[in-house]
């Protein structure tokens, strides 16, 4: 039996602005027998980190349980070695950097003496597990930041009037040098109008005489800051703004609330941009925050993070479009396109990701139904009510959809029906642009092995031409004036992965091969499986009755994604002209009864916001 420490981590930058600490080593040592461990063990952590000097370091080498690094949601698993017990050890953190900065020159590394910890270990069905999360006080990480020189500026831009989120705008952040203003950084505001900016020291101690003279008569940066919204100047700060209290000499994490005169309330909404990809209540950001990296989408187009997903099915696209263009009065038409990756040489090849870029220009997604906002209309009796403003494919003109001036069929409640054209001064709108019906793109190919293997073809491996590969796309967000159409908006998703397909599975005995009927009279018996699909997530095979589990994986065959977006199942081996091929399991103990082998399996592809998977079994007498 193992123990399996799971845990997640984070630093606190200041008030509600966080990150996880992803690359950050986890180090478990055993505790030293001149140690309070029982006093440290119930103490919280901020009171008892410290930073260790290399002696200090070097002097616990030969304490050291275990060690991994934090992924990029600053989540762990540590399985400790044989041997350990269950009591008591230290947490230290190794930073070689800290996330979300790149120094111009490298820096030493620090470790850090968390706290001690007494694991409240619960028993599963193979393993002992414990879980513990901590979030460093923004005195203690901001300090370890320091250590690497790096600076960060967490942000929200609101209007003046009113308080409501900017979203969509650049922000850039300054230092008021005494020589020249200093550029730190940009960044973009989420919906929340919050916005991120990490720098260095370096990005304020250069002068145009750098690097033979650098001057900087106080610590940290005077911050000024100006923004554009939809290439307008929203707020334009000078350098004597960063001499102001609260501006200057500010510290290695900064909190910075800023306010626009130039943007009313509501009036965001006139900017269009393209936010979520949402499957139910799962959501994936176009634009990830840099505190949360792992809730958009990677590289290759995989979602989630560390978990890898791929999405299914119909995804909803969220964000905004304006019904017109302010600069023209004209209305604003919107699409989404997509196109596919490609191996080179065209071929599809299980097990490597396609590389080639689409081809221009993308094409325009199918859809299926999306309420995209409400109609406020009066019935028959002059009372007002809500109609869903529903956008599918048979809306769409050219490929384009237009909401202003949409036909939207009403109900008036005196058994007639009414149509009424969407007006801005009657529009409320959701936040869902459309909903995309990826089985259109998927469907492009026709299934490289349809259905699931024969019984007597159960335990064999697929070979490359009937495996499913890797489908990746690349997704565009697009704005036009509906009168010259000019465009005026567009906003790319480099790449998203689809998939609709399920697994080949297939599940067997040896001893079943004869007479299916015939109850099983040897010792053993002799699974045959097969499971293949390109996003598997998991897949176990179980041998139960109606007393319930008999033989449980493992021993019996299992497999679980481990971060490699390769997994894809496994297979035991064909049937053989002995009746031997497969997985021998011992049942000479089993009691007379019937009997059920289980094949179950769960696949990394989201459909309504959850997983996919399912079983396949086999059934026998003994």
């Amino acid at each position: 039996m193992s123990y399996i420490f799971n845990g997640r981590l984070c630093g606190w930058l200041c008030d509600e602005c966080q990150e996880p600490l992803s690359g950050i080593g986890v180090r478990l040592y055993r505790t030293s027998g001149d140690r309070d461990v029982v006093g440290r063990a119930v103490a919280d952590p901020k009171d008892t980190v410290a930073i260790l000097d290399d002696e200090a370091t070097a002097a616990r080498a030969e304490l050291l349980l275990a060690e991994t690094t934090a992924d990029e949601q600053g989540n762990f698993r540590i399985e400790l070695p044989a041997g350990y017990d269950g009591r008591a050890f230290d947490i230290d953190l190794y930073c070689g950097t800290v996330p979300g900065h790149r120094p111009p020159k490298k820096r030493k590394a620090v470790q850090v003496a968390l706290t001690t910890l007494q694991p409240q270990w619960r028993t599963t069905e193979n393993d002992q597990v414990a879980a513990w999360s901590y979030c460093l006080p923004a005195r203690v990480w901001c300090g370890i930041r320091s250590r690497f020189g790096a600076w960060a500026i967490c942000g929200r831009l609101v209007t003046c009037k009113g308080g409501a989120p900017v979203p969509g705008a650049t922000v850039h952040a300054f230092d008021a040098d005494w020589l020249q203003p200093d550029a730190l950084g940009s960044a973009t505001t989420g919906l929340d109008g919050r916005f991120r900016i990490d720098y260095s020291t370096e990005d304020f101690e250069r002068t145009p005489f750098s690097p033979l003279f650098n001057v900087e008569f106080v610590p940290g940066p005077d911050l000024y800051f100006k923004a554009e919204l939809a290439g307008a100047t929203i707020l334009d700060e000078s350098q004597a703004d960063g001499r102001q209290p609260g501006r200057q000499n500010v510290g290695h994490c900064a909190c910075i609330e800023l306010c626009t005169d130039d943007v009313e309330p509501g009036s965001v909404d006139l900017v269009p941009h393209w936010e979520q990809v949402r499957t139910g209540a799962t959501i994936f950001n176009v634009h990830p925050p840099a505190s949360d990296p792992g809730s958009g989408f990677d590289i290759n187009g995989y979602a989630g993070g560390t978990s890898l997903f791929v999405l299914g099915e119909t995804v909803f696209l969220g964000g905004n479009c304006p019904l017109r263009n302010l600069a023209t009065g004209n209305p604003l038409q919107y699409r989404f396109v997509a196109g596919e990756y490609t191996q080179p040489g065209g071929a599809d090849v299980p097990g490597v990701m396609p590389s080639v870029a689409p081809a221009e220009p993308l094409l325009p997604i199918s859809l299926a139904g999306a309420t995209v906002g409400y109609l406020y209309y009066h019935d028959a009796f002059g009372v007002q009510f809500p109609a869903p403003v529903v956008v599918s494919s048979p809306d769409l003109a050219d490929g384009w959809i237009q909401v202003d001036g949409k036909a939207v069929t009403v109900d008036m409640h005196d058994g007639t029906t009414a149509v009424v054209n969407v007006t801005a001064g009657e529009f409320l709108r959701t936040f869902d642009l459309a909903a995309m019906n990826t089985n259109a793109l998927t469907s492009l190919h026709l299934p490289k092995f349809s259905g699931s293997l024969p019984p007597g073809e159960a335990g064999r491996s697929l070979a490359p031409a009937e495996q499913e590969p890797i489908r990746r796309y690349r997704m565009r967000f697009e704005v036009r004036d509906a009168g010259d159409h000019s465009l005026v908006f567009s906003d790319t998703l480099n790449a998203i992965i689809f998939n609709n397909s399920d697994p080949v599975l297939g599940i067997n005995l040896e001893e079943l091969f004869l007479s299916s009927c015939s109850p099983v009279s040897g010792p053993q018996v002799h699974l045959l499986y097969t499971v293949d699909h390109p996003h598997l997530s998991r897949f176990d095979v179980q041998i139960s009755n109606n007393g319930g589990l008999v033989h449980t994986a493992p021993p019996l065959p299992h497999g679980e994604f481990a971060g490699s977006p390769f997994f894809r199942g496994g297979a035991s081996g064909p049937h053989l002209a002995g009746f031997n091929g497969g997985v021998p399991v011992d049942v000479g103990a089993d009691a007379p009864c019937a009997y059920r082998a289980r094949l179950t399996w769960v696949t990394r592809r989201l459909v309504h916001g959850d997983a996919v998977g399912f079983w396949v079994e086999v059934l026998y007498c003994k």
